[in-house]
């Protein structure tokens, strides 16, 4: 197969290529070709941590606790929060059940965000789910020590990118 007959690339998977050169397999995402992106380094940098509650039988997993994330692996994580969405809350956190965990393009209509930024949180609003609010969604900062500022913004871009 030659170039030409490739699909379009993303300017981001062009960005990929730039960066590892003499890649033979094409892919959309840098992910899939080895190079680093932000929900890799935001993963390495503090995501990692959710592993404690958010992965199959993790130590401090609760009943109550969000239940469709997966926190074991970087791959993990990212396939669990892309299109996911909260189930089996309980108590005053029920209200964000069936929220997305990303919205692509809008980190400030994203539940991740919300739970890891004080200021998302603060300003959460999401159509459809008037309850899932400020009240209602948990700060997980408090459990595992909250993402520093670089962690928030490597979140951030990967959403505003589409969260590839």
């Amino acid at each position: 197969m030659t170039f030409a007959h490739r699909p379009a690339l993303s300017v981001r998977a062009l960005a990929c290529l730039l960066v590892i050169g003499g890649v033979t397999a094409i892919s959309a995402g840098c992910e899939t070709i080895g190079a680093s992106d932000e929900f890799t380094e935001a993963y390495d940098g503090y995501l990692n941590k959710c592993a404690s509650c958010h992965a199959p039988a993790a130590p401090g997993a609760t009943a109550g606790t969000e239940s469709s994330l997966d926190f074991s692996t970087v791959d993990t994580a990212r396939a669990s929060i892309r299109g996911g969405k909260a189930k089996g809350l309980t108590g005053n956190f029920a209200s964000c059940n069936s929220v997305a965990f990303v919205v692509a393009g809008q980190p400030a209509q994203s539940l991740l965000m919300a739970v890891l930024d004080e200021d998302v949180r603060q300003n959460f609003d999401t159509p459809g789910h008037s309850g899932c609010d400020s009240s209602a969604i948990s700060d997980m900062t408090i459990r595992v020590g909250g993402p520093d500022a670089t962690a928030i913004a490597q979140l951030k871009t990967w959403i505003e990118n589409g969260a590839l």
